[in-house]
């Protein structure tokens, strides 16, 4: 075995023990312990496919080529510093390695607001967080170690990840399920409600009141619930959100623009379709048959160049 997985091994088994307490710091240990276990395993992963005598090239963080044996140009990793988070998932991303990024981020979330923001987190968030870090975890090291867990991690480690994740899974399955029943106005609309996270606790338990075409949501948590008027909008800013930063960031168009028809922040660019009110945008200028730029659309098919040479002939 080597240095690196028995560190994340370790690393797990700490926070396991952690996480079976009721004592603040100790949860507060628990997700930290499971999230470096995690970044550990990753590294370990690379370690492996790294070629021999690169001085295991994928999981350092600075590269560098050099000539080989065979006077061919190969590549070296060098210095102590190994990748971090935005590395890793690129570097897997390139290697074609397959993981739920959707439940590592919210660990990674839930790591940072608890270092940071403890007294604001409440402990079924933590305990969302630290089932999310077992199933992670399972998965990457049958699916990507080639190795069973059981026998890896431990017998009563094993058995306490199995007795947790089982719980809090059927609890989203349960809440998923009924938000499924829900004859919602577009697919983008229920795929965003079904990440979206309770506003008061921040526990993703939530689950519709009724199955009317506007339900309210209910935390099955904290048991606050969240008006429809309000949680459909957030939860398309939420899981739109971070692509419309990266994207003004980098100069291009924005991801989410506000509705023409209805009014809301919630018209997606990409599928040129509101996700409350389901209206579509022509995207062609019957005028001049150029595309009509996001910041453009409305529910006219006509460019904002367009419509300024016919406002001035007039």
């Amino acid at each position: 075995m080597s240095p690196l997985l028995h560190n994340a091994i370790e690393s797990i088994q700490i926070g396991l023990e952690d996480s079976e307490s009721k004592d603040d710091g100790r949860l507060r240990s628990a997700v930290r312990n499971l999230y470096a276990g995690i970044l550990l395993l990753f590294k370990e992963k690379l370690r492996e496919m790294s070629p021999e005598d690169s001085n295991e090239v994928l999981i350092k963080a600075k590269i560098k080529p050099v000539i080989g044996s065979k006077n061919e140009v190969v590549f070296v990793g060098y210095g102590k510093r190994t990748v971090d988070f935005n590395q890793l998932r690129e570097r897997f991303e390139s290697l074609n390695i397959r993981v739920n990024w959707k439940r590592v981020e919210k660990v990674s979330e839930t790591r940072n607001e608890v270092e940071h923001y403890f007294s604001q987190v409440s402990e079924a968030v933590i305990r969302s967080a630290l089932s999310d870090t077992f199933i992670v975890i399972r998965d990457f090291i049958v699916d990507h170690l080639d190795d069973d867990p059981r026998t890896l991690l431990g017998q009563n480690a094993w058995e306490h990840m199995l007795s947790v994740s089982e719980v809090v899974e059927k609890e989203r399955l349960e809440c998923r399920d009924k938000i499924r029943q829900i004859t919602w106005p577009t697919d983008a609309l229920e795929s965003a409600i079904e990440e979206l996270r309770c506003l008061k606790c921040g526990s993703d338990l939530l689950q519709p009141t009724d199955v009317s075409a506007e339900p309210d949501l209910q935390c099955r948590s904290c048991g606050a619930v969240e008006r429809f008027a309000r949680y459909s909008e957030r939860s398309i800013i939420e899981r739109y959100g971070w692509n419309d930063h990266l994207r003004i960031k980098d100069g291009g168009e924005p991801a989410i623009i506000q509705c023409p028809f209805c009014g809301e922040n919630t018209y997606l660019v990409d599928e040129n379709e509101c996700a409350i009110c389901g209206e579509a945008c022509p995207t062609k200028c019957e005028w001049c048959g150029e595309p009509i730029p996001p910041s453009e659309l409305s529910d006219e098919a006509i460019c904002a160049y367009c419509q300024y040479k016919l406002e001035k002939d007039d």
